[in-house]
């Protein structure tokens, strides 16, 4: 079993993150995504890894939005919750300067709307880089996977974060009492996610592919979840 190693991150100047309401407005002579829809881009900047809500209304148009990370990975969503909003919720742990589009779902109508940004306390992350190869273990069906673990207390909450790069990932997450959970995409087919889960004792988390065969590197994330007095 490989073992969850702390990976240490350049240091950037520590900007104060607050939350932000924004007002805009799509007009005709915003610019368009392939598909004709209009955006505009917003950014804000993280240092620590942190939980981001970004939540975007409007009563002139379908609203959509993208949030993009320093790295290009890209979590959307159109209509949350059932709602007439869009809203996407992550835990932001990229340090950098993230992008926000303020889009619609089609490229009908224009004016004004809203865009809050609000952001939770700084967590703990630990941070694992591996890859899936043909010198990996092999499941049943083909796909490679690499088995990692770690020890909590009893008091943890964490999130298990899995960035996959050139492959379609899949994360196998198991307690220390044997209960599993498992995830394909959480909001973006980069990235897949377990939690918040708790238990006291090993857990272990095997990265492995959607499809057989599939290769390619990848990051893994155990976020610590804050506690709230």
């Amino acid at each position: 079993m490989k073992a969850l190693t702390l990976i240490a991150g350049a240091m950037l100047a520590i900007i104060p993150v607050s939350a932000q309401t924004i007002t805009g407005s799509l007009g005709m002579d915003d610019p368009t995504r392939s598909g004709g829809e209009r955006y505009e881009q917003h950014t804000f900047t993280i240092t620590e890894t942190r939980q981001v809500v970004v939540r975007m209304e409007s009563e002139n148009f379908d609203t959509y939005l993208i949030v993009r990370s320093p790295s290009g990975v890209e979590t959307s969503n159109d209509d949350y919750d059932g709602q007439s909003v869009s809203q996407v919720e992550l835990w932001a742990s990229e340090a950098g300067q993230w992008v926000v589009w303020a889009t619609q779902y089609s490229a009908d109508g224009t004016g004004e709307y809203s865009l809050d940004i609000d952001f939770g306390p700084a967590a703990q992350s630990q941070l694992v880089q591996g890859r899936l190869d043909y010198s990996d273990t092999t499941a049943l069906k083909g796909e490679f996977f690499d088995t990692h673990s770690f020890d909590a207390a009893a008091e943890d909450q964490v999130i298990f974060e899995l960035l996959s790069l050139g492959f379609d990932g899949y994360l196998v997450v198991t307690s220390p009492s044997g209960e599993v959970w498992r995830n394909d995409d959480a909001g973006s087919t980069s990235v897949s996610r377990v939690g918040p889960v708790a238990g006291a004792g090993k857990w272990r988390v095997d990265v492995t592919s959607n499809s057989p065969g599939e290769t390619g590197a990848y990051d893994l994330r155990r976020i610590l979840v804050p506690k709230v007095d």
